[in-house]
């Protein structure tokens, strides 16, 4: 198998570049394979419903793994002469990590996905060992159907477009969001040979084929869902779509996939080979083993804690941060306990009305809002980069006006989300001298300045941001509300903070906070979602309850009026720590000039938020078929006037 073409380079060049990549995979296979072995039901039993494969650790050489026949047949990629070829290689300025090309092994020669003989011994050390030597070998030429699931930030991307450089055929890339399909265009044209006329887009108001009779398609999974309104542009792509048959359709963020009508979309498709990618094989359904079927199986998968300690993601230092109810709301939350908001026989759901209120209560907590301006003032300060999070739009809105920061939702144009996205990714440090210590010219200097005026340092995201978002300038991630206690989502907002640019740099961590209110519902989801980080993504927490400093007594004439400049902190000890954490409770016990004022820090301010909150109607939360990934439309939905509270 031939991964790409270098360019303008002499075949010697190129077998020595394709020899590089070889070396470095055998020298990474040595040690104990980092692949994880799924151990499902044979293909004759009736595959459970379950949210979570088990998973085989290499112990015994005798112990094998039963894996479940592939939701299509092997593909010979290299007998194929009925499906025409795309000449497509990657970049001799691209080097794949070792793991990437461990799942290029997984997919492209893989024994465990052998339709012969499922029965595979994984970890007979008798056998001779996958390595990239091996990938397209004259006695094995076949691709396999399935997933591969990497942590954010590790490379899914350019994972899959190995897969396309082998096969060498049309593929169909099936993204999210709009934003998410032009990124993996970029991505395909960043690291392969193809040419930019080979490339279609089908996504939003982008709609045009690829040239010539192969190439790379960018669609959306809302795209391939039928719709009797689709304009003539829409038809014609759709027929353009139905009507090929694709080497390759990889299937980004496939945990959408076995939602009802993005899968009927998907198995419609006629496709040699389907490559999921995932970071997290989750739903809070009972679905996602429903990708067996629709996908493949699980072929290859990483732990994200091991990725991060040999340096190819970030190190995360995670911190739940926990602030008391103020007087105000919480004497309003314990009246919407006691009775319901509108005497609806669903009031009393998760999705009813009475919820939503009291979920607001808990998102827009001043003390939780106070603490969340006092760590995004810190860390800019520090030089990070930090999103926050916030799955009601209402509260999102808020938090971004009284904080002075820009957000984005699902109702924000596309055009716009790109440009906001676009500067939150420039870093145009304060400097008068160069890399090498030469002093910086005037017109240099004045085109930092300029770089400067334009950056975004922090940028305010609802659900819309959970996947697909390529940030490497993100540093800090603040979730100041989530979708109840959703594991999945956990992990991906954890994964925007992953690819950090920085993580190379000695002693850097990436920040991620989760702020919850106490004695609310927020903190029984909260746990559910840091067991899962901490158990299955080897992440430690830290507790800190946090009380502002100065609060006064019931007996003072200010009724509770909140004083002092910072807040005491409780480390809880008993939370699990990373043993090399230096930075602590720097965030909220230093002193940083300049704060300003604290937003609702007074009895009237309070009381004004309290009578806005509880008099909502409708409140909005982004919905969708997968419960967290939310299409940014180019098209803004109806805006709807409500009075904001008083100042």
């Amino acid at each position: 198998m031939v991964l790409g073409k270098v360019d303008d380079a002499s075949r010697p060049e190129q077998k020595q570049h394709l020899a590089n990549l070889l070396a470095m995979v055998e020298k990474h296979s040595a040690p104990t394979p980092k692949r994880q072995k799924i151990n499902n039901a044979s293909p004759a039993a009736k595959p459970a419903k379950t949210t979570r494969a088990t998973v085989t650790t290499t112990t015994p050489a005798t112990q094998r793994s039963s894996v479940p026949k592939a939701a299509l047949p092997g593909y010979d990629y290299k007998k194929d002469v009925v499906l025409p070829h795309l000449e497509i290689g990657l970049k001799s300025t691209i080097e794949p990590r070792p793991y990437q090309l461990e799942a290029l092994a997984a997919i492209t020669s893989s024994p465990m996905a052998s339709e012969e003989d499922p029965q595979i011994n994984s970890n007979d050390t008798s056998s001779t060992p996958t390595t990239a030597a091996t990938i397209g070998s004259s006695a094995d030429s076949r691709a396999h159907s399935g997933i591969v699931v990497l942590p954010c930030g590790a490379g899914k991307t350019l994972t899959s477009i190995l897969v396309a450089c082998a096969i060498q055929k049309s593929v169909l890339v099936v993204c999210s969001t709009i934003i998410a399909a032009e990124q993996f265009q970029q991505e395909f044209l960043r690291s392969t040979t193809l040419m930019a006329s080979r490339m279609g887009m089908f996504a939003g108001e982008k709609k045009w084929p690829y040239n010539g009779p192969s190439g790379v398609l960018f669609t959306t999974y809302t795209m391939l869902v039928e719709s009797k309104n689709r304009t003539a542009d829409s038809k014609r792509m759709a027929q353009f779509v139905e009507s090929r048959e694709w080497g390759l359709v990889i299937l980004d963020e496939v945990h959408c996939g076995p939602a009802a009508n993005y899968s009927k979309a998907i198995t419609k498709i006629k496709a040699k080979v389907r490559l999921g990618l995932t970071a997290t094989m989750l739903r809070e359904d009972e679905k996602i083993g429903d990708l067996t079927t629709i996908v493949g199986p699980t072929l290859y998968q990483a732990k994200w804690k091991e990725l991060a300690d040999r340096g190819y993601i970030a190190k995360v230092i995670c911190t739940q941060v926990e602030s008391p109810l103020s007087s105000r709301f919480s004497l309003a939350y314990d009246e919407l306990n006691d009775k319901s908001v509108d005497g609806g026989a669903g009031d009393n759901s998760f999705l009813g009305q009475k919820h939503h209120i009291k979920t607001l209560l808990s998102i827009l907590n001043p003390q939780k809002m106070q603490l969340c301006q006092r760590l995004i003032q810190y860390h800019e300060a520090m030089g990070d980069k930090v999103l926050v999070y916030c799955d009601h739009i209402e509260a999102l809105k808020l938090y971004a006006e009284k904080l002075g920061r820009p957000y984005i939702y699902g109702g924000t144009p596309t055009a716009e989300a790109q440009a906001l996205l676009k500067r939150f990714q420039i870093d145009a440090t304060v400097t008068k001298v160069d890399k090498d210590g030469v002093p910086l010219t005037w017109s240099q200097m004045a085109v930092i300045r300029a770089e400067r005026a334009k950056q975004i340092n922090t940028l305010f995201l609802s659900r819309i941001g959970d996947t697909s978002l390529d940030l490497p300038a993100a540093t800090v991630l603040i979730q100041v509300s989530s979708h109840f206690g959703s594991r999945r989502q956990e992990a991906q907002r954890l994964g925007r903070v992953l690819r950090a640019k920085k993580r190379s740099e000695k002693g850097f961590y990436s920040r991620f906070y989760t702020m919850v209110t106490g004695d609310t519902h927020e903190v029984t989801f909260s746990e559910r979602r840091r067991q899962f980080l901490e158990e299955e993504c080897g992440y430690g927490y830290q507790i800190w309850k946090v009380a502002p400093t100065g609060q006064q007594t019931a007996d003072d004439d200010n009724d509770g009026t909140l004083g002092g400049n910072g807040w005491i902190v409780d480390a809880d000890p008993d939370a699990t720590t990373p043993l090399d954490d230096q930075v602590k409770l720097d965030p909220l016990t230093c002193h940083i000039d300049g704060t300003g004022k604290r937003p609702y820090d007074t009895p009237d301010e309070e009381d004004a938020l309290v009578r806005y909150i509880t008099g909502l109607k409708n409140v909005l939360v982004e919905d969708d078929d997968d419960s967290s990934v939310m299409p940014i439309s180019k098209s803004a939905p109806p805006k709807r006037k409500r009075p904001a509270p008083k100042k």
